[in-house]
């Protein structure tokens, strides 16, 4: 049996980590701010699904240590739970990426137009506008980047909720035999305990029969 005290804070351990990823979503959905803002809270967020992929990857560890097939059926079905928390909280991350991305390159082209007319437009303009374009563009990328290796780790998410279906599912035809095993085994002593009444009682009767000849041959000869 498992120690339900380890399994209970690392089940703590998830939900805290994905309500604060949950928040950090909220934030971006509304981030009205610069990239630079965005890029923190994207770092933020990032440490909080770690830390959660990684204590689902302990609970899941633990449930495969289990030797009685109950304890890890029971287990696997919170892995099963948790791993589908992450993968939305992973979509909804992208999502809010998106809208904060388009809604900031929104407010910069209209910025930029402002500052590029004619009567403002000085030396000083255009050098702060190519360096603000920069910074634009290789936040951008790297966020793009940041973005990529979330697809990734939600494809290995995935595969590991693929994989943990298929032993709960394994588990639970598992049981289903065992079930019908214990069933069938149930039947068979009834109809054995059944028969071995029905035996005492032929016994019985033979015992009788046996010793009413004897008095009926002993009665004959004496009488």
């Amino acid at each position: 049996s498992y120690d339900e005290t380890t399994v209970r804070i690392i089940q703590q351990d998830i939900v805290k980590s994905d309500l604060q990823a949950k928040a950090l979503i909220q934030d971006i959905r509304e981030c009205t701010g610069s990239v630079e803002i965005l890029n923190t809270l994207n770092k933020e967020i990032s440490e909080q699904l770690k830390s959660m992929r990684n204590s689902i990857e302990e609970l899941e560890n633990l449930a495969r240590e289990q030797d009685k097939d109950t304890d890890k059926h029971n287990l696997l079905k919170e892995v099963e739970k948790y791993h589908k928390l992450y993968a939305a909280n992973q979509f909804a991350l992208r999502k809010a990426n998106l809208s904060c991305l388009a809604l900031i390159d929104k407010q910069n082209k209209e910025e930029l137009f402002e500052r590029s007319e004619p009567r403002k437009r000085t030396r000083a303009d255009k050098e702060s506008l190519a360096k603000q374009s920069s910074s634009i563009t290789d936040n951008l990328m790297a966020i793009s980047n940041m973005m990529a290796n979330q697809v990734k780790q939600s494809e290995e998410a995935l595969h590991t909720l693929v994989n943990s279906s298929s032993i709960v599912q394994e588990t639970g035809e598992e049981f289903k035999t065992m079930g019908n095993f214990i069933h069938q085994s149930k039947s068979l002593l009834q109809k054995y305990g059944r028969r071995e009444v029905t035996d005492r009682v032929l016994i019985i009767l033979a015992t009788i029969f046996f010793f009413a000849c004897v008095f009926y041959v002993v009665q004959k000869r004496l009488f």
